[in-house]
């Protein structure tokens, strides 16, 4: 993670310089493992045990579920510092839980009454230790005022009830308890879910939890930048699975392997080198970063997981699937990239802020090239020929943004000579380029006729392009009377 300026926290009055505890990186991993766990049931999506959309769906609740509970400790650890042995051993304990509940998981697909039975009590003594913890702290806040301490309090009593909402499952059938989990789960972090939705709502919260404690923002942007290097390096663990079927009896039996492995990592390695220039740089914040941080890696681990199957046994359903879901990934990356300015810590500067725009339209023109990938569902190999076309792509990206590293950060002289590389340039060129793959697609691939109302497709963002750059440029290179 990127080194502190101690002069800017310091000069920041109720702040405190707080690294990440080693008990805090410990309980990550084991919340990290139990995400990439959480993505065994989409080895589903391929087979006829369970219905696609339903692997799906169950994938991105757990997902969900899990995420919402790290996301409580970690606000309680980091907005108060003093801890004991036996919170440590509560947190120990809740790791512990939730590695046990993705594998009750597992087994209520095999046996429905047992498994239910056992991820039920599970929840209920996670989301109970979570509001003893809550309830532990409050009687250790030492000069931080009443509001703190309510705070704290009417948080372990709403977890508390929430916990018996999970416990009271107990009297439904196997069939309907997880509809039931869905509901406690919903009502009891509403407003948490408004807010993001909608940062301006007023939602009807109780008096005690409107107080909230003001967050240590640096710590909070080093515990999920750590979180989200620890899922990373779990689905590295998980692209590594294909070395261990290697065949010494054929060169295939080799290279096969390897090149899976190798597909993969490099996948997931521009995904992390993309997702990461935020945090070098930017060190973003606030409520909307972290839930589309979390989205990031909901849509990183499916798509991993997707790529696995791809791999061993392809189909049509799972490359839509694929393509769509990459395509989201990229999407949202594009996203924060655009809307970085109002999420960083550190607010960029204006040649930095041309960078992460250049970014932004280069991940918006992957995800889209993605989403075209579905139309050649029946053509596999031009699907492939897309999707890696994409990563050769990104790849020159990454060569390219380190030599504008050297343009911010080493003088003028080489921002001289990128200077071409401006705002105005990019889109024209982002136009241009949409123009010709969209006559790659209609020409080559789809064998429409030069000669006919398809030309007004492609041709309409080319000249678009091509008169944003004549006109940017003649404007910079004629000089006023």
């Amino acid at each position: 993670m990127p080194s502190r300026d101690m002069s800017k926290i310091a000069s920041r009055p109720g702040l405190d310089v707080k690294k990440v505890s080693w008990l805090e990186l410990f309980f990550d991993l084991l919340f990290a493992l139990a995400l990439a766990m959480s993505a065994k049931g989409l080895e589903h999506v391929h087979n006829s045990e369970m219905s696609p959309w339903m692997a799906f769906t169950q994938f991105i609740l757990i997902f969900v579920f899990l995420i919402i509970f790290w996301y409580r400790h970690m606000a309680l650890v980091n907005r108060f510092k003093r801890s004991s042995f036996l919170s440590e051993i509560i947190t120990l304990f809740i790791g512990f839980l939730v590695i046990v509940f993705t594998q009750f998981i597992r087994i209520w697909k095999v046996n429905p009454v047992v498994g239910s039975y056992l991820a039920t009590i599970t929840i209920f003594l996670i989301a109970l230790s979570t509001a003893f913890l809550y309830f532990f702290f409050s009687f250790r806040i030492t000069g931080g005022g009443e509001n703190e301490k309510k705070w704290a309090r009417a948080s372990a009593k709403n977890m508390l009830w929430e916990s018996i909402g999970y416990f009271s499952a107990l009297i439904a059938t196997p069939a309907i308890r997880p509809f039931w989990f869905i509901i406690v789960f919903i009502y009891f972090n509403r407003y948490p879910f408004i807010t993001w939705i909608n940062p301006k709502a007023k939602p009807n919260i109780p008096p005690e939890l409107q107080n909230v404690p003001q967050e240590n923002i640096p710590h909070k942007s080093e515990r999920i930048g750590l979180f989200s290097l620890l899922v990373y390096g779990l689905l590295m663990v998980l692209a590594a699975t294909p070395l261990m079927e290697i065949d010494l009896s054929s060169s295939e039996g080799i290279l096969i392997p390897i090149l899976m492995f190798g597909k993969l990592l490099f996948f997931i390695s521009v995904v992390w080198y993309i997702h990461y220039r935020l945090f070098e740089l930017a060190q973003p914040k606030g409520h909307q970063f972290t839930a589309m941080n979390f989205i990031i890696l909901a849509l990183l681990v499916a798509a991993t997981q997707f790529i696995r199957i791809l791999l061993v046994d392809p189909s049509i359903f799972v490359s839509v699937v694929f393509a769509v879901t990459t395509g989201l990934l990229l999407s949202v990356m594009g996203t924060i990239y655009w809307n970085i300015k109002r999420m960083a810590g550190n607010p960029p500067s204006d040649p930095l802020m041309m960078a992460f725009r250049r970014w932004a339209y280069f991940l918006y023109i992957a995800a889209t090239a993605f989403f075209v990938s579905v139309v050649f569902f029946k053509q596999q190999y031009i699907m492939q020929l897309i999707w890696e076309g994409i990563l050769v792509i990104a790849f020159l990206g990454l060569l390219l943004d380190r030599g504008l590293n050297a343009n911010y950060y080493m003088g003028s002289r080489l921002k001289v000579k990128r200077k071409i590389l401006d705002h105005p340039t990019v889109s024209g060129l982002s136009f241009i380029f949409i123009g010709i793959l969209i006559f790659f697609i209609l020409t080559i691939l789809l064998g429409k006729p030069l000669a006919s109302w398809w030309i007004f497709v492609w041709i309409a963002p080319t000249v678009i392009g091509f008169f944003m750059l004549l006109n940017h440029w003649l404007f910079k290179r004629i000089k006023p009377n």
